[in-house]
């Protein structure tokens, strides 16, 4: 997979949980995102990691991410690199940190991969059902801060504890053997000092 795909894939992934330059986004254009919504996506994530490399010379940068460019981005140049056993997802990115997070997941793949905990809500659910999590994320000190409010499985309401468990299911990679635990601080990539969600858009600042 090629570097940037790499970094697109954990950084958006990153804004997530988990996410084009100037302190203001384009408008939202109507309908379903597109490829070209993607490559808007892939565009501010090669900024990304220009600046990350680049000296700011002690001024602020920001890179500024629109809910529409990530959700293309999904659809579209990730379809065939998302995790197996999830589809559809997508990200409401709302003002004061808020981000919902939809997704269809098979529950039963994600339960071969769980210890068969007696307690665990997944033992009584099963095939591919839409999930929901809503929740604030905030970021200080270079690290990241995700309050899961609420999940839902299908038209069920479950424990936010079940979105922490398929966060870590889903985040497992040679750098993460256990994936990311959302209840501990996260540590910013590399060259990312701040995320800031707001409505419709999210602003790195680097």
């Amino acid at each position: 997979m090629p570097p940037l795909t790499c970094y697109s894939l954990r950084v958006t992934w990153f804004l997530a949980m988990m996410v084009m330059v100037g302190s203001t986004a384009p408008p939202q254009a109507s309908g379903p995102p597109t490829a070209a919504d993607g490559r808007e996506l892939e565009a501010a994530l090669a900024r990304i990691l220009l600046n990350a490399a680049t000296p700011r010379g002690g001024r602020e940068r920001r890179v500024v991410i629109t809910e529409r460019a990530v959700n293309g981005f999904l659809r579209f140049q990730a379809a065939d690199q998302l995790p197996p056993g999830l589809t559809e997802p997508e990200l409401r990115m709302e003002a004061g940190g808020r981000l919902t997070v939809t997704a269809t997941v098979d529950l039963d793949s994600v339960r071969e991969q769980q210890s068969p905990g007696r307690f665990n809500p997944l033992r009584f659910l099963g095939g591919q059902l839409p999930v929901t999590a809503v929740g604030y994320v905030r970021s200080a000190g270079r690290t990241l801060t995700i309050d899961i409010e609420s999940a839902r499985v299908g038209s069920l309401s479950v424990p936010t504890t079940l979105v922490a468990e398929l966060v870590q299911v889903y985040t497992r990679s040679d750098q993460y053997p256990d994936g990311i635990d959302v209840s501990e601080p996260i540590a910013l990539p590399r060259g990312i000092d701040a995320v800031r969600i707001e409505q419709q858009r999210t602003v790195v600042v680097q």
